[in-house]
């Protein structure tokens, strides 16, 4: 910022800040306060919501695409990162209060990495979160834009708690969608048979044991259909209708502020009674604005040992040959498991034929229908 300038905070743009949910609109709300306040050459923010993950960088000035050893000379000489590593709760620091100029353009950082962008000075911001740099932001300047003053950096660190604030929530709302979607990934591979239909009867949810169920259910009248892939799957007419009559019945009947009464439904299968889903009407307790929806589990006694079956023949299967397999009932092709599981076609096409030989099977076809439990003819 200018001296004299404008010392009070832009509203819109810290509402900016404060309301951003991801990398992409904090990265957005940040350049706008800094270009504010700062002149600058260009700006740069690093974004390590994720602990495994490495810092994703953004710049406002396009840059070639980095290698891993320019990465690491770069580490390596910053003359910044030796004060970090022993002051773990530094927050702001101006470049030349770490080293004067005319040390700068001697050092090995200052010819390679700062000198060809054109810039001299800078100053950086440091956030963490549990122990650790989830974010950072710096500004750089060209040697004729001068060095930040001591009333810049007394700006900088006004703006520190909220561009802290925001870097930290923003940091645990991903984590939060990571873990999500690991849960999610994980229910996707339980055995038990699940499947979520909205109020209305749509699809929401269903994982890979729920879609085996429906293809058998389908199967019970169409054989054919225990050889389908995964992804030809339908939750069978009878249970979304259900779903849907028991929604009619709930929304007819509804008196306000009287929560859903959780009484399960039962529906069998026309032709073999044996094969049932158990349908279970829930309500969003804590979101009362969002819709009921109905959780049904799928539950079938299964050919005379057929789950026995099953496992005895997966575990003639080697850890990577089961990673195969799963991909097979999913119905991918030898390129889309090769590009799932980061193997080449040559490696995947000998697995699946490694596979087919051990389980005693023919083809794909055959191989669903072996795993499943089914006849195979």
């Amino acid at each position: 910022m200018n001296e004299g300038a404008d010392s009070f905070f832009p509203e819109k743009a810290i509402l900016a800040l404060h309301a951003a949910c991801d990398g992409n609109s904090l990265w957005a709300a940040c350049r706008r306060l800094l270009a504010h306040y700062f002149e600058h050459h260009f700006l740069v923010g690093g974004f390590s919501f994720l602990g495994d993950h490495p810092m994703v960088i953004k710049r406002t000035k396009p840059a070639p695409k980095r290698d891993a050893a320019w990465w690491a000379r770069n580490m390596a000489t910053h003359p910044m990162l030796p004060e970090l590593s022993v002051n773990p709760d530094l927050k702001v620091r101006r470049l030349t209060d770490a080293m004067p100029v005319d040390e700068m353009k001697r050092h090995p950082y200052y010819r390679e990495f700062v000198e060809p962008e054109g810039w001299l000075y800078s100053f950086a911001a440091f956030f963490r979160g549990e122990g650790r740099i989830v974010g950072m932001l710096a500004v750089n300047r060209r040697e004729d834009q001068g060095d930040f003053s001591d009333g810049e950096m007394d700006t900088v660190d006004r703006l520190y708690p909220h561009f802290e604030t925001a870097f930290l929530r923003v940091a645990a709302i991903q984590a939060d969608r990571a873990r999500t979607a690991g849960l999610a990934e994980m229910v996707s591979r339980l055995p038990l048979a699940i499947a979520i239909l909205s109020w209305k009867g749509g699809l929401v949810y269903i994982n890979n044991a729920a879609r085996a169920a429906c293809l058998a259910w389908r199967a019970e009248s169409e054989p054919a259909a225990a050889g389908l892939a995964f992804s030809e799957a339908a939750v069978p007419a009878e249970v979304v209708d259900a779903c849907r009559r028991r929604a009619d019945e709930r929304d007819s009947t509804a008196v306000p502020n009287v929560g859903l009464v959780r009484a399960s439904l039962e529906v069998k299968h026309p032709e073999n009674p044996l094969r049932r889903a158990v349908i279970e009407p829930f309500d969003a307790a804590s979101e009362p604005l969002s819709e009921s929806a109905f959780l049904v589990r799928f539950e079938a006694p299964g050919p005379p040992g057929g789950g026995v079956e099953s496992l005895a023949l997966l575990s003639r299967l080697s850890t990577a040959e089961k990673a195969v397999a799963e991909r097979i009932l999913l119905g991918e092709s030898n390129r889309e498991i090769a590009a799932a599981l980061g193997k080449s076609e040559g490696t995947v096409r000998k697995q699946v034929e490694s596979i087919l030989k051990k389980l005693g099977v023919r083809d794909r076809r055959r191989l669903m229908l072996a795993i499943r439990g089914g006849p195979v003819d």
